[in-house]
C-alpha cells in the first residue's frame, strides 16, 4: 500500500487501475491540438520563470 500525505492507505492495485483509467486519457489530450498547444505555452512560462529565477 501506498501512504499519501494525509497518512491515508491506498491499497497498489487502486492506484494502478486508476492509473489504467487516466493514462489513455491524458496522452489522447497531449497528443491534440489544444494539448500541443497548452504544453507549449506551459513550456514558455516554465522558461520565463526559470529567467526571472536566475536573475
Amino acid at each position: 500500500m501506498a501512504k499519501d500525505d494525509i497518512g491515508m492507505d491506498v491499497p497498489q492495485q487502486e492506484i494502478e487501475s486508476l492509473a489504467r483509467l487516466l493514462l489513455p486519457k491524458i496522452r489522447e489530450f497531449f497528443d491534440s491540438e489544444e494539448g500541443q498547444r497548452e504544453f507549449a505555452e506551459w513550456k514558455q512560462r516554465q522558461a520565463q520563470e526559470d529567467t526571472k529565477e536566475a536573475k
